[in-house]
């Protein structure tokens, strides 16, 4: 594959990542508010589950091509997921003197993203195990 190809897979699968991640970060401001980042956290949940996923199903169990592993993997969950919006938001939380909801924040989104992608790994490994 080559390096425009490349670029090519990863940017598709980054506008896709990046458009779910906004529109769900909307979403959960609607349903929540913007009191806390809870798009960024469900964004950054649901995004290191679906990588959890596909880690097993694209390098593990399926001969998928390159470049979809390369959208998949690198563009999609890498562009869904954020790590420079929650260093971000704690930063502002910080600065404004929330020290107790910035900490909550970063525990929350490393905790339960760690979890997520886990389980995402154990839940498929079982599932492709059962057929």
């Amino acid at each position: 594959m080559n390096t425009f190809s490349t670029i090519i897979a990863i940017g598709v699968g980054a506008t896709i990542g990046a458009s779910v991640r906004y529109y769900l970060t909307e979403l959960m401001a609607h349903v929540f508010g913007r009191g806390f980042p809870y798009g960024t956290l469900s964004a950054n949940i649901i995004g290191s589950f679906l990588a959890g996923i596909l880690v097993v199903i694209v390098l593990e169990k399926a001969a998928v091509h390159e470049a979809y592993r390369f959208m998949l993997l690198i563009g999609l969950t890498g562009s869904l997921t954020t790590m420079s919006t929650l260093s971000w938001e704690s930063i502002e939380m910080i600065g404004l003197g929330h020290y107790g909801q910035a900490s909550l924040n970063i525990l929350l989104n490393v905790l339960l993203s760690l979890s997520a992608a886990g389980l995402g790994v154990v839940l498929t490994r079982y599932l492709f195990a059962a057929q």
